[in-house]
């Protein structure tokens, strides 16, 4: 199956284009990127065709992976989804509630696969996590808590009318995800506070603090913050614990490294399994439909009303519900 990249914007551009050239299913087509500079650069680097028109790249593909910044992703997605292509696109699916429904309606219209780019339910960690809830090892869950710290990650990130929000929009939404995909539950309530003091010169919020309640009593906290100064030693760092009524269970998703200084640098490299292949692979079984662990449009709509709820919720300062 031929996939085009749409856009090089994203930092995690590297790893779809290193999982959609080792996927035994895909081989890459080319790319499109608005910027042709950045897209031209991006395709010379990977040996592939650079389109600087949207619909060449669709015209050579069957499928599709959407790296734009956020505010891109819905006319992206219903190009790629009027064109009959199934679609993988980066989270969160788009940066307002109303936006998402409308990519997961057409697709559902043009019977399409439009999928989710949520990693962490191919985490090795995160399954086994997964595997211990659901045979009851920690008992009935009681409450999350989880942190996703990371560096600021500048960039259009920093410019909410291509973000649609910082550190909230940026990392609710895998844990949130996680959350929902551990448990089969749905969140019901939000409370959460934002603001902009760690990161100097920005107005965007690059700190927050999220609760939730899940509409079977499940309760969780979030901690999406750009908390990581420039100097730390790694990127980002999901962990997650869930308490149950008889134990808990700590994930760690990111551990597997193995660290290289001297006197100079500190450099570290994974030596875990790749979840954007193992995605990949699923985006790939799903198209053929089979029965996968691969976050669907809904999931992605599902995660951008609980963003919506906390952007909410920050600004009124009170608990929001969700219908």
């Amino acid at each position: 199956m031929k996939v085009s990249i749409l856009s090089t914007a994203h930092v995690h551009f590297e790893a779809f284009a290193s999982a959609v050239k080792s996927c035994a299913g895909t081989e890459l087509a080319g790319i499109y990127d608005d910027d042709a500079h950045r897209g031209k650069k991006k395709a010379a680097d990977l040996q592939t065709v650079f389109f600087e028109n949207i619909h060449d790249a669709l015209a050579v593909c069957e499928a599709v992976v959407v790296c734009s910044e956020n505010a891109k992703h819905e006319e992206l997605v219903l190009a790629a989804i009027e064109a009959n292509k199934h679609v993988l696109c980066e989270k969160p699916l788009a940066i307002s509630t109303v936006s998402a429904e409308r990519m997961a309606k057409k697709a559902v219209e043009q019977d399409v696969v439009l999928a989710t780019a949520f990693p962490l339910r191919f985490n090795t960690p995160a399954m086994e996590m997964k595997r211990v809830i659901e045979q009851k090892q920690i008992g009935e869950v009681l409450a999350f808590h989880g942190v996703n710290p990371g560096q600021c990650p500048k960039g259009w990130f920093i410019d909410k009318k291509l973000s649609g929000g910082g550190a909230l929009m940026d990392h609710i939404v895998h844990l949130a995800d996680l959350m929902r995909w551990l448990t089969g539950a749905e969140v019901s309530k939000v409370y959460a506070e934002a603001d902009s003091f760690l990161v100097p010169c920005i107005t965007i919020d690059d700190v927050g603090h999220v609760q939730l309640e899940f509409n079977n009593g499940i309760i969780a906290d979030i901690d999406p913050s750009w908390s990581r100064p420039e100097g730390f030693p790694t990127w980002g760092g999901i962990e997650l614990r869930a308490t149950g009524t008889q134990g808990s269970v700590d994930l760690r998703a990111y551990a597997q490294k193995v660290t290289q200084y001297n006197n100079t640098k500190t450099l570290h490299h994974d030596y875990g399994d790749f979840e954007y292949l193992y995605m990949m692979n699923a985006f790939v079984e799903t198209i053929g439909n089979q029965q996968t662990e691969l976050a669907n449009a809904w999931d992605g709509v599902a995660a951008t009303k609980i963003v919506d709820a906390a952007y909410q919720s920050a600004k009124e300062h009170e608990v929001v519900t969700i219908a």
